[in-house]
């Protein structure tokens, strides 16, 4: 009765562990914004060879900005756009540019929506069908003559 009771115990301790690494990885992540408009400051700066007070301040502005669009959509936005827009260990992640891709996406699936016509299957080689998603669905070679 003992090692049972440790069984169920060890295994409640898992799953919240592991409930509680989902809830966290299925966040907005994080990005270090004073790190990234800082290097975006210099980086214009450089550009310009002249110095850009304004673009630190108006960097973080647009980058929260979109950090919380992202956070406010976060629920709704498909898991596939997630994994092709979010991508915070690339350099210099940016909340604006994936909420762009995000935006994006959603546009094209709409439009798809709208106008099916629009995502025909391709005639010429190879044949490729899409989903209103805008994903490859299957490709089919061609014959060789």
């Amino acid at each position: 009765m003992h090692i049972r009771s440790i069984i169920v115990i060890s295994g409640a301790v898992v799953l919240m562990t592991a409930t509680a690494a989902l809830s966290k990885d299925d966040a907005v992540p994080k990005i270090d914004l004073e790190k990234q408009c800082t290097k975006a400051q210099q980086v214009t700066d450089s550009l310009t060879a002249t110095k850009n007070p304004g673009s630190f301040d108006s960097c973080i502005k647009n980058e929260q900005s979109a950090r919380d669009k992202l956070i406010e959509r976060w629920a709704t936005i498909p898991a596939s756009d997630k994994a092709l827009c979010i991508h915070s260990t690339q350099f210099s992640p940016s909340y604006f540019e994936w909420l762009g891709c995000i935006d994006t996406r959603d546009y094209v699936r709409k439009q798809r929506e709208k106008d099916p016509s629009s995502m025909r299957t391709s005639q010429l080689c190879p044949i490729v069908n899409w989903n209103s998603y805008g994903e490859i669905t299957s490709v089919a070679a061609c014959q060789l003559r």
